[in-house]
C-alpha cells in the first residue's frame, strides 16, 4: 500500500506540473484571444476601412509579441517556470522513494514517462545519494520540445562532482523524460584508473604464476604413462620367463658301519694320519658325502 501511495504521488507532481503547464499556456491564449476580440468589437461599428486598419494593427501587435517572446526564450516561455518547478518536484519526489518504491513504479505504472524517470533513477540512486537541493537552471527550447538543465546536489557524490539533470519536455504529446549526467573530478578518474590498472595488471601475474605451476606439474603425466609401460614389460617378462630347474635330489646317505672292509681301510687311514694304533679310537659311524653339494674350489 506504501509502494502504491508513492506511485501515485509521484503521478500527481508529474500531472501537476503538466496541467500547471497546459493551464497557463491556456490563460495566456485566452487573455491574447480576448483582446483581440474587445479590439474587432471596438472596431465593429468603424466602416470598412477602419476595420482593416484595426485587423492590420492587431495583426502587428500579435507579430510584435511573437518577437518578443522569441526574444526573451522561445515561443513557449510561458511554460518555463512551471517546467522549472516540476523538475525540483520530481527530484525530491523520486530521491524519497526506496528502492522497492521505484521498482514498484518501473514494474505497475502504465504511464511510459514515469516508469523512464523511475529506470533512469534507479541506475544512479545508489551513486547519488539523497537529493539536498539545486543550482542554476537553464531552458533550452527547440521546436516543440523544452528542454530544462537543472545543477543538482546530492549528498553521496564526492566533492568536486558535477551533477546535471537534463528533463525534456514535448508540448504537443505532453510526455516528458528525465536523466542524470555525473562529471566527477579528474583527480577521482585518474584513482580509479589507476585502481583498474593495478587490478588488470595483478590479473596477469596471478595468471602467470597460475600456468607456470600448471605446466611445471605437467611432467607428471608422462612419468604415469612410462611407469605403466614399465609395469606392463615387467608383467610380461614375467609371464615369458622360463620356470627353474628343479634342484637335484639329496642323495640318500645310509650308515655303513657294518662294512667291515671300509670301515678297516678308514681305521688305518686315521691311524697313519694321526700316528697312532688302530685300537686307540673306535669308527662308531660313517656316511657317505653328497659331492654334488660342496662349493667349487
Amino acid at each position: 500500500m506504501k509502494n502504491r501511495l508513492k506511485s501515485i504521488i509521484l503521478a500527481c507532481v508529474l500531472a501537476a506540473g503538466m496541467l500547471s503547464c497546459v493551464s497557463f499556456a491556456a490563460g495566456v491564449q485566452t487573455d491574447e484571444a480576448e483582446t483581440a476580440a474587445e479590439a474587432v468589437e471596438s472596431v465593429s461599428a468603424a466602416d470598412e476601412k477602419a476595420t482593416e486598419e484595426a485587423t492590420e494593427a492587431a495583426a502587428a501587435v500579435v507579430a510584435d509579441d511573437t518577437a518578443a517572446a522569441a526574444q526573451d526564450g522561445g515561443a513557449n516561455a510561458q511554460l518555463y517556470e512551471p517546467l522549472k518547478n516540476t523538475v525540483v518536484g520530481v527530484l525530491g519526489t523520486l530521491s524519497a522513494m526506496s528502492e522497492e518504491e521505484v521498482q514498484d513504479v518501473i514494474d505497475k505504472s502504465t504511464i511510459e514517462s514515469e516508469v523512464r524517470m523511475a529506470a533512469n533513477w534507479q541506475s544512479v540512486a545508489e551513486e547519488l545519494g539523497n537529493f539536498t537541493g539545486i543550482g542554476e537552471q537553464t531552458v533550452e527550447e527547440d521546436g516543440n520540445s523544452i528542454t530544462v538543465l537543472t545543477e543538482a546536489f546530492y549528498d553521496g557524490t564526492p566533492e568536486g562532482t558535477d551533477v546535471e539533470v537534463s528533463y525534456v519536455y514535448n508540448v504537443n504529446t505532453k510526455a516528458a523524460t528525465m536523466s542524470w549526467g555525473i562529471d566527477y573530478p579528474k583527480s577521482k578518474l585518474f584513482k580509479e584508473a589507476g585502481l583498474n590498472t593495478l587490478l588488470g595488471l595483478g590479473i596477469v601475474f596471478v595468471t602467470l604464476i597460475f600456468l607456470s605451476f600448471l605446466i611445471s606439474q605437467l611432467h607428471w603425466i608422462p612419468d604415469l604413462i612410462a611407469n605403466k609401460d614399465k609395469k606392463k614389460e615387467s608383467g610380461a617378462a614375467t609371464e615369458t620367463a622360463p620356470a627353474p630347474a628343479p634342484a637335484p635330489a639329496e642323495e640318500e646317505t645310509g650308515d655303513l658301519t657294518d662294512d667291515l672292509e671300509l670301515v678297516a681301510v678308514i681305521a688305518a687311514a686315521v691311524a697313519a694320519c694321526e700316528e697312532a694304533p688302530t685300537d686307540g679310537f673306535v669308527v662308531r659311524s660313517i656316511r657317505r658325502i653328497n659331492r654334488s653339494k660342496q662349493p667349487n674350489a
